[in-house]
């Protein structure tokens, strides 16, 4: 390359950059790196059998201005150091050319509008992509050129994003493009949403915002959050993420310690309403218990939990008017309702007959502020107990149920000694019968250990080692379902292969929980976004993550075993053992886990239609072949078998899934009577392996005269009404909830539904 004189130099580049061609072969080498002769020409759309000359002539002056050289080895031109000066300065030149102009505005994510700068394309590279600066140029100058082209005048920052993500695409970078993505619905499904907001049960502007948000959230924990072997294992429909929405955000339950905060251990972090000091009276301790769970509604995706209700708020019930209790109950359960709504309980108390052996001893403070023991207040335990059943059995000022809270009601050997248990007992299954928002946790049995505590989504923990460590001030992270019908279809009848498969998606599962468990530790104790979780607590927070278990449930699996024997579970011996040795393959797998992981029967929502939709859309099974997969239960409920051949099967899968479970007896009416039901609950304790049980009673409210009308209807028996007024209330998938809040997966599972008879 011939040398340039220092004193001619200066004029030389001015020179050859004076021609638009010149300029432009510059910036193209400047983007896209060392090209040759006729590839240069091709991008810059000129004819090799026409411009060639000419265009031989460009490449010289440049040479010799010493912008370029060529590689003898490849063919390829590259820039100089001092072209690569020389194209950037002219592309300096042209962004505040253009910024004068103002050729290009953009409307920003701020809302501003501003001209064109590329140079915060290259710093959206850099942040959000973590992509090397000079690569970020490059494509920032690439995006500025497509969007003069275009002759588009008025941009959007999404449009800018979506041209640099095709450009990513196009080059093959799409580690990239991955998460420069813009979350959000396309404008389309954001007025679908709010015009159909109004055919919910319960439409509001927050519904509305809400969905909107759900979405943006979801994607984020697909796209940023989670490896794409666990996103596209939930969006192929292999597993499913429960609660995807607030992955990134909350645990899905809490099981609270309602001492902290009656005992001024802890307090909440309430800036605006009123703040009482250590409560010292009855209606105080309850203000304090509606604060604590009103606070912790937005922390949890699904329910709140507190257990041993009765007892830990005995001692204030020391010397109160049993009327007294009662009213300040009922003003209680009516705030509980009005706070967390009335229609679709969250909350659940576990209450006790009688104090567990492990709680005799341990010290509490009186009223009076002495010391005393929990055993101490036997007496106020059954009083409490009683005075809410019997504020849960009536209504609100319409007539409607108060289903907040729902009752976990734990039976144990010591508790079935007292004198008043059987009186207590009809009591509690005259609620039952009632309203049906009661559950029986059955302690007798040996696998439920000293203490288990169950929460409103059914999920479970037990005390591994301490009743108190391992069951309360914890919380379930969440719940990967697994899809077992997919494994069954890829198996395609061979046993081994189904057990691998089981194998692969259960390492899956388990490493999304570990994810899960990493971000709640960031959310709470880094970010601070939970406050309330991480209160110092005796030196560890008030939320204890370590022992907080993540939940792995499967559904399914009397299909999957259908399909891959030819049998049913209900009927084949070999079937129903093939059955057990995949549900301890997966409770095995829980067991070694890095983190606390649970099998369990539950879901913390309706998947199974999702799921076998995604199974029919791949081609696994045709349309109609299969209707509905079983969930929250091992076997379907349509299906016509003996109650006790049902109970036998079901509670031999009790015992494996230690996160979670539920058998639901839906009895049809004339339903038996609260004695009948007190005896039977009797039964079940003693004769079966049942961990837990609830009796479900489905009755019909008009909202027109006032009424509830025992039974499914769909005109009201009292006063003839059958508008949309009328509302079914019974058990979806073990959860209590009025039919105007039932989506379709919902409405299936009641039209299914078989009921029992006793």
């Amino acid at each position: 390359m011939k040398k340039l004189r220092k004193e001619d130099s200066l004029e030389s580049v001015l020179s050859s950059i004076s021609n638009k061609i010149r300029i432009e072969i510059l910036k193209l080498i400047n983007r896209e790196g060392p090209l040759s002769f006729t590839e240069i020409m091709e991008k810059l759309q000129m004819d090799p059998k026409i411009h060639a000359g000419k265009f031989g002539y460009h490449l010289k002056m440049l040479n010799e201005a010493g912008l370029i050289a060529s590689d003898e080895s490849t063919g390829k031109y590259y820039l100089t150091s001092l072209g690569q000066e020389v194209s950037n300065f002219i592309y300096n030149i042209e962004d505040f050319v253009n910024k004068k102009k103002s050729e290009m505005l953009v409307r920003t994510s701020s809302l501003t509008i501003e001209p064109f700068d590329r140079k915060k394309i290259v710093e959206a590279l850099v942040r959000e992509a973590n992509m090397p600066r000079r690569l970020a140029d490059s494509i920032s100058k690439e995006a500025e050129e497509r969007l003069k082209k275009s002759q588009i005048k008025y941009l959007t920052a999404a449009l800018i994003r979506e041209f640099v993500n095709a450009i990513l695409l196009e080059k093959g970078l799409e580690e990239y493009r991955h998460v420069l993505t813009r979350l959000g619905q396309p404008v389309y499904d954001v007025t679908i949403t709010i015009k159909n907001t109004a055919k919910l049960g319960d439409p509001s502007p927050e519904i509305i915002h809400s969905i909107a948000g759900n979405s943006v959230l979801e994607e984020y924990m697909l796209l940023k959050v989670l490896p794409r072997t666990i996103a596209d294992a939930h969006l192929c429909g292999m597993i499913h993420l429960n609660n995807a929405n607030y992955w990134v955000l909350r645990p899905a339950n809490i099981f609270h310690d309602i001492r902290l905060i009656l005992n001024d251990k802890i307090s909440i972090n309430d800036f605006v309403l009123p703040y009482p000091n250590k409560p010292i009276t009855f209606k105080e301790a309850l203000f304090m218990v509606n604060a604590l769970l009103k606070q912790t509604m937005s922390y949890v995706s699904v329910a709140q939990s507190i257990p041993f209700f009765n007892i830990f708020l005995a001692p204030f019930a020391k010397g109160v008017d049993e009327k007294e209790i009662k009213k300040l109950f009922r003003e209680f359960i009516f705030n509980l309702n009005l706070i967390l709504g009335c229609h679709i309980p969250k909350v659940s108390f576990e209450l006790e007959f009688g104090i567990p052996d492990f709680l005799e001893n341990v010290k509490c403070i009186g009223v009076d502020g002495k010391q005393y023991t929990y055993g101490d207040f036997f007496d106020e335990s059954i009083r409490i107990y009683n005075i809410l059943i019997e504020v849960l059995s009536e209504t609100d000022g319409i007539s409607k149920p108060l289903l907040n809270p729902a009752l976990f009601i734990k039976i144990r050997k010591k508790g079935k000694l007292l004198d008043k248990f059987y009186e207590i007992l009809v009591r509690t299954c005259q609620l039952a019968r009632k309203w049906g928002n009661v559950y029986f946790i059955n302690q007798e049995i040996p696998w439920q250990t000293e203490n288990v505590s169950y929460n409103l989504d059914l999920s479970r923990v037990d005390s591994i080692s301490n009743w108190e460590y391992d069951t309360i001030r914890v919380g379930v992270l969440d719940n990967v379902t697994i899809n077992l019908p997919r494994i069954a279809y890829e198996a395609k009848g061979d046993d081994e292969r189904l057990k691998e498969k089981l194998y692969e998606i259960m390492e899956i599962a388990i490493e999304a929980l570990n994810i899960k468990k990493q971000v709640m530790e960031e959310m709470i104790f880094i970010d601070g976004i939970i406050p309330l979780f991480k209160k110092n607590v005796n030196g560890s927070s008030y939320f204890r993550l370590k022992t907080s278990p993540g939940i792995i449930s499967y559904v399914g699996l009397f299909e999957a075993l259908k399909y891959h024997t030819g049998n049913s579970i209900s009927e084949d011996n070999s079937a129903l053992k093939l059955a057990k040795d995949l549900i301890s393959i997966i409770a095995d797998c829980c067991s070694k886990a890095s983190i606390r992981v649970l099998p369990s029967s539950m879901v913390s929502e309706p998947v199974s239609k999702r799921l076998l939709n995604l199974d029919i859309k791949y081609g696994y099974i045709k349309p109609k072949d299969i209707l509905y997969y079983t969930e929250c239960s091992n076997l379907p409920l349509y299906l016509a078998i003996e109650l006790k051949t049902r109970l036998k099967i079901e509670e031999e899968f009790q015992k494996l899934t230690k996160g979670g479970h539920l058998f639901d007896f839906r009895l049809e009416e004339p339903f038996p009577t609260e004695e009948v039901l007190a005896n039977y609950t009797k039964r079940i304790i003693e004769t079966t392996q049942l961990g837990i049980f609830t009796f479900t009673r489905s009755y019909t409210y008009c909202w027109k005269c006032k009424t509830i009308s025992y039974g499914t209807h769909i005109r009201c028996p009292n006063c003839g009404y059958d508008g949309d007024k009328l509302a079914v209330y019974t058990k979806v998938y073990g959860r209590n909830k009025p039919s105007i809040f039932w989506n379709q997966e919902e409405k299936d599972f009641i039209a299914i539904s078989k009921s029992f008879i006793l």
